[in-house]
């Protein structure tokens, strides 16, 4: 069927019906093959782009639900501290994998969770006054999202609360330190036992 320049408002077109309209100029005698040419290119052009872009946004997809990268030491995960205090905390990591030091409240909630690559040491200032519970994961691939390691290798508790107080003494204000060195298996000074570690997931 060869569609016309000018139908008239009241024509019905139906399939097979061929309308003409006679002693009229028509405009449109190789419309059909441009406009078939055209859209058949159109669809040949829109299928690749359609492809492209699918594929963009599966990856898109895939990346986002993998593992971060490795953040650098010192990056924090969770940080509710004000750290107006004045304790300090200091982990030399000498394992060969990397960790997560988290400290907690009384009921185990998460305060502060800062990465630790392997090999490096971190300084936390500013703590305030408190017991403070401290534990570790180790593994790869920092999952920031489920707030663990792709690859777990360990959880850790440090078996006795961290106590810091501060004194006031005039003259000079008196402050807790703690230094703390984590060893590989053979040297660990963690004791094995079952407990609940901080939930870091966001």
């Amino acid at each position: 069927m060869q569609p016309t320049c000018d139908l008239p408002g009241n024509v019905d077109i139906f399939p097979n019906h061929v309308v003409w309209q006679l002693n009229r100029p028509s405009c449109t005698n190789l419309a059909p093959s441009l406009w078939s040419y055209l859209f058949s290119e159109t669809v040949t052009l829109a299928r690749p782009i359609l492809c492209i872009l699918f594929a963009i946004f599966i990856l898109c997809s895939a990346a986002s639900s993998l593992p971060s990268a490795r953040p650098d030491t010192g990056t924090y995960i969770k940080d509710d501290l004000d750290h107006d205090g004045y304790g300090l905390l200091t982990i030399h990591n000498n394992w060969t994998m990397d960790t997560v030091a988290v400290l907690t409240d009384k009921k185990v909630r998460p305060l502060l969770a800062v990465y630790l690559r392997s090999k490096d040491t971190i300084e936390i200032k500013g703590i305030e006054d408190g017991d403070f519970g401290l534990y570790f994961t180790v593994g790869n691939l920092w999952d920031k999202k489920a707030g663990k390691f792709g690859t777990v290798y360990g959880y850790y508790r440090y078996n006795t609360p961290l106590k810091f107080e501060t004194d006031d003494l005039g003259s000079e204000i008196e402050y807790s330190v703690f230094e703390l060195d984590l060893y590989e298996a053979g040297r660990s000074n963690f004791v094995p036992d079952q407990f609940q570690f901080p939930d870091l997931s966001s």
